[in-house]
């Protein structure tokens, strides 16, 4: 798939990694929806980086564990272009905590956002693409390399993104041949807020390539994934060899 002048979206990119993304597209030209949930001045900010690019830009709010505000998104996608060609599923929530203080609220909140939240978007994003005439589309789901090796402190975000793995595996049966459906497993490539300078810099002696990655590798890994056209079902890992 070409990128110019497709539509996309972008979910959680008004900020971080989605942003990184969302703005990746733009340059290629694709014009770019994102979501955000209370970011609104950072979404606008979005918004206006994306325009700046030379194509159209939309954001809409939305809390991704619920159904009616996902259909909501979409709905505003169909009013302003009509159709979509690209999801990506960057939006998530990344939470720390002992195993033995994991709450069910905890739980809920991070598999709602994380899991829910991508399987609802691609959803809506599957029957919009495949009613659209040409019936195809391209759908990127960020992993995380704890969905491949467990964090024992993040166990419940371990599991969520698991669960994106197998979403991607299923999706992409289930949507083919007309929509791709693939997912990125990064590793270090943006600091987790929160943390200090040294303890994200310890994450580098672990890493084979000897160096933290940054957005623009996700970003890259994205662009190829799109154009890909032979290439479904597979969790590429971005992560410098650490899952090794």
């Amino acid at each position: 798939m070409e990128i110019h002048d497709r539509i996309a979206l972008v979910t959680g990119g008004a900020h971080r990694a989605g942003k990184a993304i969302a703005l990746a597209l733009a340059r290629e030209g694709a014009h770019v929806a994102i979501t955000y949930h209370a970011s609104a001045e950072q979404a606008q900010q979005a918004v206006a980086e994306i325009e700046a690019r030379g194509v159209g830009a939309l954001a809409v709010q939305c809390d991704q564990s619920d159904p009616a505000q996902v259909a909501a998104v979409f709905d505003a996608i169909r009013e302003k272009w009509v159709k979509l060609d690209i999801l990506v599923n960057s939006a998530a929530i990344m939470q720390q905590k002992p195993f033995l203080d994991i709450t069910p609220q905890d739980w809920d909140a991070t598999i709602d956002v994380n899991l829910k939240g991508p399987f609802l978007f691609s959803q809506q994003a599957g029957r919009m693409m495949l009613a659209h005439p040409q019936g195809a589309g391209v759908i990127v789901n960020i992993a995380d390399e704890a969905g491949l090796a467990p964090w024992p402190r993040y166990v419940h975000h371990s599991i969520s993104k698991a669960g994106v793995v197998m979403l991607t595996k299923a999706t992409a049966l289930a949507l083919a041949p007309h929509v791709r459906v693939n997912a990125i497993a990064p590793g270090p490539v943006l600091k987790p807020e929160g943390w200090t300078d040294e303890r994200w810099d310890a994450l580098r002696p672990s890493t084979p390539l000897d160096r933290l990655g940054s957005p623009q590798d996700v970003c890259e890994a994205v662009l190829y994934l799109i154009r890909a056209e032979y290439v479904t079902g597979h969790v590429l890992v971005v992560d410098g060899g650490r899952v090794l």
